[in-house]
C-alpha cells in the first residue's frame, strides 16, 4: 500500500482512502508482488455487488440495460470525476460499443485496473438482468497478461486486445432487456439524489477534453473543431476556456500522444507504425521527433527501457 501512497496506518477504525491514481497503483503493485497477472479480474469476481453509490441504484432501478447505460454514460461524474464512460454504435448497427478510459496522465501501468473495471461491469450485467444480457466481446488497449483461456473464461466471451479503446460490446437484444427487481421509486430517488447533490460536479472541461481526444485521437478525426462540437462548444470558446484552466487543445493533445508513447512502447510489443497510426501522426519519423522531445531517446531506447 505504501508503494501506492496509501498510507495504512490513516484510519485504524476503517479501511484506508485512496485516491482514484492511488486505488490503480494499488492494483498493479498487488498483481506484481503476488506475482498473480489476474488479479484485477479475481478482484472483481469476489466483489459481490459492482454497483455502489447513487450512480449504481440508477442502474439497479432502470427500465432496461440500455436505459442503464445512457444514464451511466452522461453522468458518470457522479462515480468519478478520473474515468469516463462513453457510447458508440458500431458500424454493424445492431451493436453498441461502452467504452471506458481512465483520464489521468502520467499513469502509464493501468491494465490490472481496466481488467477489473470491464469484469465488474460484465459481472453486474448478468447479475440486474438475471442473465438475459452479457459481454458479446471486449477490447483492452494492452496486450494479455494472462492466458487467453483465463479472459475466456472470466468473460466468457471473445477477448481482443491491443485495441484503440478499452470496452464492452453489447447487442441491441442486450440493451433492451429489463432490469429484473427494478423499483420506480428507488429509481426516481436516486436520480432526485444525483441531480441535487452532483450539479456543481461535474468533470473540468479539460478532462472532458482529454477523454475525447483518447477516443478520437487515430481517426485522423481529432482536431480542435471536432472537440468543440462533442462539447457543443464554439472552437474560441473551448480555447478560452481551456485557457481559464491553464491549458489548450494543442498542449492536452501532446500530452495524450506522450502518454499513450510511452504505453505502447513499455506496456504493448505493437509495432512502431502502428503506434504512429494510433498517435494521429502522419509518419513514422514525425513520432520519432516527438519522442524524443518528450523523453529524449528514440522509439527503441525508449521501449528497452520497459521494466522487465
Amino acid at each position: 500500500m505504501r508503494k501506492a501512497g496509501v498510507d495504512p496506518a490513516d484510519d485504524a477504525d476503517s479501511l484506508p482512502r485512496a485516491s482514484y491514481r492511488q486505488a490503480v497503483a494499488l492494483l498493479e503493485h498487488a498483481a506484481a508482488a503476488l506475482h498473480c497477472p489476474d488479479f484485477g479480474m479475481r478482484l472483481a469476481a469476489r466483489q459481490s455487488d459492482g454497483m455502489f453509490g447513487p450512480l449504481g441504484s440508477v442502474m439497479k432501478n432502470s427500465a432496461t440495460l440500455g436505459d442503464a447505460l445512457d444514464y451511466v454514460s452522461t453522468h458518470n461524474y457522479a462515480h468519478s470525476l478520473a474515468a469516463r464512460v462513453w457510447l458508440k454504435r458500431l458500424r454493424s448497427g445492431n451493436a453498441v460499443f461502452v467504452g471506458h478510459d481512465i483520464l489521468l496522465d502520467r499513469l502509464p501501468n493501468r491494465s490490472q485496473a481496466m481488467e477489473q473495471l470491464l469484469l465488474v461491469g460484465h459481472l453486474s450485467t448478468l447479475e440486474i438482468t438475471g442473465g438475459r444480457a452479457r459481454a458479446r466481446r471486449v477490447h483492452f488497449r494492452h496486450l494479455a497478461i494472462s492466458p487467453r483461456r483465463t479472459y475466456r473464461r472470466y468473460f466468457g466471451c471473445e477477448v481482443r486486445f491491443g485495441q484503440n479503446e478499452d470496452g464492452v460490446v453489447y447487442s441491441d437484444r442486450d440493451l433492451a432487456s429489463p432490469i429484473v427487481h427494478s423499483d420506480a421509486h428507488a429509481y426516481r430517488s436516486a436520480i432526485a439524489f444525483i441531480d441535487r447533490e452532483f450539479t456543481a460536479q461535474r468533470p473540468p472541461l479539460h478532462a472532458q477534453a482529454r477523454g475525447l481526444i483518447m477516443q478520437l485521437l487515430g481517426g485522423g478525426q481529432c482536431t480542435n473543431e471536432r472537440i468543440a462540437g462533442e462539447l457543443k462548444l464554439h472552437p474560441r470558446t473551448l480555447h478560452r476556456r481551456l485557457a481559464s484552466e491553464g491549458t489548450s487543445f494543442h498542449r492536452i493533445k501532446d500530452e495524450v500522444r506522450r502518454d499513450l508513447m510511452l504505453y505502447y512502447s513499455q506496456q504493448t510489443d505493437l509495432d512502431f507504425a502502428r503506434v504512429s497510426e494510433r498517435l494521429g501522426f502522419a509518419e513514422q519519423a514525425v513520432l520519432s521527433r516527438n519522442c524524443q522531445r518528450w523523453f529524449g531517446a528514440a522509439p527503441t531506447r525508449l521501449r528497452a527501457r520497459a521494466p522487465s
